[in-house]
């Protein structure tokens, strides 16, 4: 759905810019009504709206509202300002086309802190009615959505969505922050069924990516799952959270429920889904399928260095390493070529200078933060140095006390170091290993690290097994059967 007013361009796609506090400290709040709109509009589908972590940028930088939403390569741009007086609040708001910088609509608010609801649902509804939305009756309930009453519970809730999205570059201690912001959101609302949704979420992400060894923190998010569930079962972030969890050790990778899970999320909320799907798919051998989410998490979020990653780890998944070179150089143009690409294409040298490099200072972006030393085994094993290769995997299993979402990874270069070597039972289990673990991609039939041991009777029984599941998941979730 796009709008078209008179000879003016389609509006295809909406920037929300945090609103500016004139009051010195906490920028919280204007980006929770940003957050608030950009989650309603986005919801209805109508449109595409930016994500808050495309534009929480701007709370901090001095960018006109129209430069930003260039550099968003939006059609429309809604800015604004906020200013909190003892119990008052004074917002104001401008709508903007950013093909010729006209105002399609401003307007400003002084009421009560506890009307800040209002303000949000308001700003929504004018939103959808300055840029002509056509909305049926499903996606203006979505729109009017109110998820609690209680300022308090909401300005937690906000510092929380505030803090967990900044959990990229510091999980060990962002994710426990937001979670007690979380915390005081549910304490203050006991039916903020949003927070206990988000709560849920960041509970996931702490026992599979922060603290995969303590189990309270999978009882406690399966627990607010069940809680958001009772209070509102129509809540995307719900379904992203078990997502989490399925996919992961905790759940014992149970794949097909998982991309169940995205997919119900994404029925409530079209904006979300899409890199969860399109990193699920590219590890199963739906490359297309991958591809085709990919691009639209993109299109809703040019700026995702996540998305942007996954891309080139569903290139390297398929083994298609042209494609790869040429979205690296449109993605990560001042970024160096990853080991694996070096590896692959034979460049060795290269490839062991690379390697020795990330060994210091970590993996680059290119190589979708993998670890090094699998990669330094492979290289062992590609110059025909099968002991180095091998006295290697104890350290690479060493970084993986528990089977986390990057173990599947290590297990697989475990593999092609024993299937170099002509060493096909141990090649095989570790294969299983990884697929069990939630590595099954399609480049399986075309690795030529596996060549060695393609005619395997071993080999060839789990390929059987494996071309089962690609059928089986293409059947579901593509619409036919893999060939």
């Amino acid at each position: 759905m796009s709008v078209r007013s008179g000879s003016q361009p389609e509006i295809k796609s909406l920037a929300v810019l945090p609103l500016k506090s004139l009051d010195a400290g906490d920028n919280s709040l204007g980006l929770g009504i940003a957050d608030a709109v950009i989650l309603r509009i986005s919801q209805t589908g109508a449109l595409t709206v930016r994500p808050t972590s495309a534009v929480r940028r701007y709370l901090t930088e001095d960018t006109d509202a129209l430069t930003a939403a260039k550099q968003l390569n939006t059609d429309a741009v809604l800015e604004g300002s906020v200013q909190r007086a003892n119990d008052r609040l004074r917002v104001s708001v401008n709508l903007l086309r950013v093909g010729d910088g006209t105002s399609v609509w401003s307007d400003h608010y002084d009421m009560k802190m506890t009307d800040i609801f209002t303000i949000q649902d308001t700003v929504a509804q004018q939103v959808a009615s300055r840029l002509r939305l056509k909305l049926d009756s499903s996606q203006q309930a979505r729109l009017k959505k109110q998820y609690t009453s209680n300022p308090t519970a909401y300005e937690f809730y906000v510092k929380g969505v505030y803090t967990f999205d900044q959990r990229v570059s510091a999980r060990q201690t962002i994710v426990p922050a937001a979670i007690e912001f979380f915390k005081k959101a549910v304490e203050a609302d006991p039916n903020f069924a949003l927070a206990h949704a988000q709560l849920a979420y960041a509970d996931a992400v702490m026992a599979v990516f922060v603290e995969p060894t303590e189990p309270k923190w999978v009882e406690q998010a399966k627990e607010e799952i069940h809680l958001a569930q009772i209070l509102d079962p129509e809540l995307a972030e719900t379904h992203l959270a078990r997502f989490q969890l399925l996919f992961s050790e905790h759940e014992g990778y149970q794949v097909e429920e998982a991309v169940r899970e995205a997919l119900m999320a994404q029925q409530l909320n079209p904006s979300v889904g899409h890199g969860e799907l399109g990193f699920i798919y590219s590890h199963i051998g739906l490359e297309d399928l991958a591809s085709t989410e990919l691009e639209r998490a993109l299109d809703i979020d040019p700026t995702s260095r996540f998305i942007k990653t996954e891309i080139l780890i569903n290139d390297q998944l398929g083994d298609r390493y042209d494609d790869w070179l040429r979205d690296q150089q449109k993605l990560f143009p001042n970024e160096p070529l990853s080991g694996w690409y070096l590896l692959r294409t034979g460049r060795l040298e290269e490839a062991q200078k690379q390697i020795e490099e990330g060994l210091v200072n970590g993996p680059n972006v290119t190589d979708g933060a993998l670890n090094v030393r699998p990669k330094k085994a492979l290289l062992f094993a590609l110059k025909g140095d099968f002991r180095s290769a091998e006295d290697l995997i104890p350290s690479i299993l060493s970084e993986h006390p528990t089977k986390d979402p990057l173990y599947h990874h290590a297990a697989y270069f475990i593999a092609c170091v024993y299937a170099l070597e002509g060493k096909t039972a141990e090649a095989v289990k570790w294969l299983r290993e990884a697929a069990d673990t939630g590595l099954q991609p399609r480049a399986l039939e075309r690795d030529i690290y596996l060549n060695r041991i393609r005619q395997a009777p071993e080999f060839i029984k789990f390929m059987d097994e494996i071309k089962t599941h690609w059928n089986r998941y293409q059947q579901e979730f593509g619409g036919g059967v893999a060939h």
